[in-house]
């Protein structure tokens, strides 16, 4: 068999793939070619090729869906996926992204980056194979695995599970389940979520391993963030009740505690897990897998209890903070990528600090779920405004954050807001997140227009997500675009993400807008957004949100002259 790399190029234009093959001969691959979807993800299947180039308007099956099947399954979800398409646009690269491709290439093509892109790929695919051998679970080839943690799911363990079951009359079920997995995704990405999980199913493989030498674990489903134990009772000190829910609560508390300590930039209220237990007795005239699936669902059931518990508990504790206005006004330092220098800040909002809601992101979600965003956002203005007043506030910007619903609800009043930003103009900032659809664009842009009229100006907050679409950009015309922090994360390592964030920029300049990247955390994704050539910088790599403004620009002096030699790509 062929020791060359294989490539195969699916497009059903015979000038683009005769133009791929010569641009591509200097990788020396075995090139295939497939001329619809179909016939692609045959070859794909069949022939399991290193990289695979897919036009993304193909007959019979589109580049997109091929993508997606081929990543959906574990047998062909290694394959590196380049979309090929005339269309570049934002929407289509962020489509690309979601679907799994690793990287992205826009017609007509230039003939280097063609070149360094696939090679790129096919250096990473000979490192993944010399770094990781053959595995039971890859060698199970199409049969479910969830892609983050390499755990099979419950119908590939199924078997074994009613061995178990005949051969000891009975066995112990644990399940886990992340708490507020949802808050955790929104506010650092999907790939720092897929590590969170990979790294939570670790230890809680480690943890089984040791305490049931013969456990199974399993994820619940493919993509998501709950998983079951499976272990022996007979001979064990837990047959009893109260002994499944000790244990239940120790795996608890020692998963919560391992997991903070390999994520201390997470705040420590944001790491949480439901664990629920259930022993299930065999019972011959019941289908074994019934058996198994009643057992599963008497382990959620009793998460599902403790679920609801805590949920009550937060909306009541949410309840006590708005009715006394027990809420923070901070202040994140916004960074100048060029010049290295305080620009302005975001005005934030937290709970009190031994509290559920110390994260900002976790208070405004929960609100919102729990039909409360009216209040917290009162409160949250008044508390803001009344530290502002007491600042000079100098030659800086100030950000605030606010739902674009709420311009045009009649019972949230502004007045007060846009009177005391009037009164210092140029020095204020309405960031929009549009969570919800604006129902009139033409009535919401004559409101802002009202707004610059005195001097205040307008961001666009999660540039690059769904819910910054661009209509809403061409629409609003905004002052500034700020990059959601799901493409910052990782943005140094993935292609595609660079250049989703090019074409924000190149947005951004056509329409006059500063671009501002948040969420920075990294040395790498510094140097990257300072490359690609984004204006204004923020996040817990230059400094901490801090009640007082000084102490914020100290820490950002502080932190780039410590690691300047590290973070500036090329000098300044």
């Amino acid at each position: 068999m062929s020791e060359k790399p294989v490539l195969l190029i699916a497009d059903d234009n015979e000038d683009v793939v005769q133009l791929l093959k010569v641009y591509l001969r200097p990788l020396d691959c075995e090139i295939l070619v497939a001329r619809d979807g179909e016939e692609a993800l045959a070859v794909a299947q069949s022939r399991l090729p290193d990289v695979v180039l897919l036009d993304v308007m193909m007959p019979k099956r589109s580049g997109w869906e091929v993508c997606q099947a081929l990543k959906a399954v574990q047998r062909t979800s290694d394959i590196a996926v380049v979309l090929v398409t005339a269309r570049g646009d934002v929407k289509d690269r962020l489509t690309g992204l979601q679907l799994g491709a690793d990287d992205y290439l826009v017609k007509p093509f230039d003939r280097d980056q063609v070149v360094k892109r696939i090679a790129t790929l096919l250096q990473r695919k000979r490192t993944a194979k010399e770094a990781e051998p053959e595995t039971p679970v890859r060698a199970a080839g199409m049969l479910l695995i969830d892609r983050a943690t390499g755990l099979p799911t419950v119908p590939m363990v199924l078997d074994r599970l009613k061995e178990i079951l005949i051969e000891q009359s009975e066995i112990g079920i644990v399940f886990i389940d992340i708490e507020q997995y949802d808050a955790i995704e929104a506010e650092y990405g999907w790939a720092f979520f897929d590590e969170f999980v990979r790294r939570a199913a670790q230890f809680i493989t480690s943890e089984a391993k040791a305490r049931f030498p013969n456990a199974v674990v399993s994820a619940n489903l493919p993509g998501g963030s709950s998983f079951f134990i499976f272990f022996e009772t007979r001979g064990t000190d837990v047959r009893q009740e109260t002994a499944f829910d000790t244990m239940a609560n120790e795996l608890r508390q020692k998963l919560i505690d391992a997991m903070r300590q390999q994520f201390p930039q997470m705040q420590q209220g944001q790491i949480g897990f439901f664990v629920g237990a259930a022993r299930i007795d065999y019972k011959p005239q019941i289908r074994l897998e019934r058996q198994v699936y009643q057992g599963m669902q008497i382990a959620a059931a009793a998460v599902r209890d403790a679920e609801q518990q805590r949920k009550k508990q937060l909306t009541r504790e949410l309840r006590d903070i708005i009715r006394r206005k027990r809420v923070t006004t901070l202040f994140q330092p916004i960074v100048r990528a060029r010049e290295s220098t305080v620009f302005g800040y975001e005005i934030l909002t937290r709970g009190p600090q031994h509290s559920s809601f110390r994260n900002s992101d976790m208070l405004f979600t929960f609100a919102r779920e729990s039909k409360l965003a009216w209040g917290l956002e009162a409160i949250a203005l008044e508390c803001a405004l009344r530290r502002l007043r007491s600042f000079d506030l100098g030659d800086r910007k100030f950000l605030l954050n606010l739902e674009a619903e709420m311009f045009s609800e009649s019972e949230f009043r502004l007045h007060e807001v846009v009177s005391f930003f009037s009164e210092h103009p140029g020095r204020f900032v309405f960031e929009l997140t549009e969570r919800a659809a604006i129902e009139d664009y033409n009535v919401f842009r004559r409101l802002l227009d009202e707004f610059r009229s005195k001097g205040i100006e307008v961001a666009i907050d999660d540039a690059g997500s769904g819910y910054a679409s661009l209509e809403a950009i061409a629409a609003l015309a905004p002052d500034y675009l700020k990059i959601t922090k799901s493409l910052v994360s990782t943005l140094a390592t993935e292609p595609i993400k660079q250049d989703l964030v090019k074409m924000l920029v190149d947005l951004a300049g056509k329409i006059g807008a500063k671009t501002i990247a948040e969420g920075i955390e990294t040395t790498e994704e510094y140097g990257a957004c300072r490359e690609l050539g984004i204006d204004l910088l923020q996040g817990y790599y230059l400094a901490h949100p801090q009640e007082q403004l000084g102490v914020g620009d100290r820490e950002v002096e502080q932190s780039l002259a410590s690691q300047w030699s590290a973070a500036a790509p090329g000098g300044v």
